[in-house]
């Protein structure tokens, strides 16, 4: 799926960037006189290693820089709402727990199934608020609960989602538009181009917008190709022999027995 999801995103990114930021002048790219490489200054192999070391010196600096200043700051936004929250008694409010409720109509509209869309949504808003490996890693634990047969509800909240619900959130969360790469592209742009700052600062919340529309496009792409697996259990020889185990082939042989 991210093998699939990485390669979907190319395409899509370009179509969606043309109409989120359209191209209404003639591109001076089109001529090979509108494309003028320059040349360093080096004049053998070394000095140009030492000069590349020392600009990767300035671009990586400025990126550490802009990525701790983005991620503090988000970090203060979640603390002042939980502060918020426990005025109003309100436990563990978060910009995750807001996005989980904004973001609900999305996983919807994806193709996830109402029931598992707060999960999704959730999952969404960790991968917008935080980074994408946190968000796989809180799949993942969904995911291991539904192959060990936990139950699907745990009080008020779900223990597991479909499987198509993971595809479709696999295919969600593979992209890199969250708000701490803010601080990234700031950072790695700006000092390559300085003179560009301005510039690149105004763009980079519709960068963020069309970086995350991608990933959800991608997704319902996902859904309208998924075809399920339907694999066929002998439930009753299965039940016959394996009693005390807790795998999701003797979940799916009871759901299916109590459902009748």
């Amino acid at each position: 799926s991210l093998v699939a999801a990485s390669v979907m995103a190319a395409p899509c990114a370009l179509a969606l960037s043309k109409l989120v930021y359209p191209e209404v002048e003639k591109s001076k790219f089109k001529s090979e006189e509108g494309v003028k490489l320059t040349y360093g200054d080096a004049r053998n192999l070394i000095e140009a290693v030492s000069s590349g070391a020392t600009i990767s010196v300035k671009v990586v600096s400025n990126i550490i820089a802009n990525l701790i200043a983005y991620l503090a700051l988000l970090a203060f936004i979640n603390s002042v709402l939980s502060w918020l929250g426990n005025m109003v008694d309100v436990d563990g409010l978060s910009f995750q727990l807001i996005c989980s409720y904004i973001l609900r109509p999305v996983a919807f509209l994806m193709g996830v199934s109402w029931e598992d869309c707060p999960v999704v949504a959730e999952l969404l808003g960790i991968k917008l608020f935080v980074n994408e490996f946190v968000a796989y890693q809180e799949l993942s634990k969904y995911k291991q609960h539904r192959l060990a047969g936990a139950d699907a509800w745990a009080g008020t909240r779900k223990q597991w989602i479909s499987v198509r619900a993971e595809i479709l959130t696999t295919f969600a969360l593979c992209g890199f538009a969250n708000f701490s790469s803010i601080g990234i592209v700031l950072g790695s742009l700006t000092s390559m181009v300085p003179l560009r700052r301005s510039d690149i600062s105004r763009i980079v919340l519709r960068a963020l917008f069309t970086g995350t529309c991608v990933t959800l496009v991608n997704a319902c792409v996902a859904g309208i190709l998924y075809v399920p697996r339907v694999a066929k259990v002998d439930c009753t020889s299965l039940l016959n022999t394996t009693l005390s185990s807790s795998s999701f082939e003797v979940y799916q042989c009871c759901f299916e027995f109590f459902q009748r």
